[in-house]
């Protein structure tokens, strides 16, 4: 019989050792395992883990994106909060229901966008107390959306102009480019919408 944790054989003494102890005891006197010694007893279990990259404290199971802790107060159950966070950077001005329609897609169909709107505010009033920057403000970012003709808006971004109060360039500035040719005659009317959504090195779900 060879040790579970470091492989090296269990001698005589030990194994007679081990089997006195589970006299009367109902958990361990079933068990076929015996370890060579109280350190690699301790340490079982432990080959196939690794620290978790969220919190850097707890162990995870190898194959696991994070730690249970870490998994249980997560915003997203798909993705890490660091790739949210690296997300929201990377798309100031998308707002909140664009940003949570394209990382959340697999999700929205369980929970409505206030659910993660209350998760993602949460986390983003955590990040302010610790680093200092305000992400719900850059997510909301106005300089960051792109102004367009209506009839310009892309199908995938119609729905996000709802409700929103759409510019008109003044009369007299349209009749002056239309006469200098700058103009069809058609009312210009500009929306904002949010950008092309960027993925950097991460995919959609």
């Amino acid at each position: 019989m060879k040790c579970p944790t470091c492989d090296k054989t269990i001698t005589e003494k030990r194994l007679k050792e081990a089997l006195s102890k589970r006299i009367g005891s109902e958990i361990n006197r079933d068990s076929h395992k015996i370890y060579c010694n109280n350190s690699c007893f301790t340490s079982r279990g432990r080959s196939d883990k690794e620290t978790c990259p969220e919190c850097s404290v707890n162990e995870k199971h190898i194959a696991a994106k994070r730690c249970g802790v870490c998994s249980y107060i997560g915003v997203s159950r798909q993705r890490l909060d660091s790739e949210i966070k690296e997300l929201v950077v990377m798309n100031p001005g998308a707002g909140f229901d664009y940003f949570i329609d394209k990382v959340f897609t697999t999700s929205t169909k369980k929970y409505n966008r206030s659910h993660f709107r209350a998760k993602l505010q949460g986390f983003f009033t955590d990040l302010k107390e610790i680093e200092g920057v305000d992400y719900a403000a850059w997510l909301q970012y106005h300089e960051g959306m792109l102004i367009v003709k209506l009839d310009k808006v892309p199908d995938d971004r119609k729905k996000y102009i709802r409700g929103q109060r759409r510019t008109q360039v003044a009369r007299l500035t349209q009749r002056q480019k239309v006469r200098n040719g700058l103009s069809d005659g058609k009312a210009n009317v500009f929306v904002k919408i949010p950008p092309e959504f960027r993925w950097g090195k991460y995919k959609p779900l």
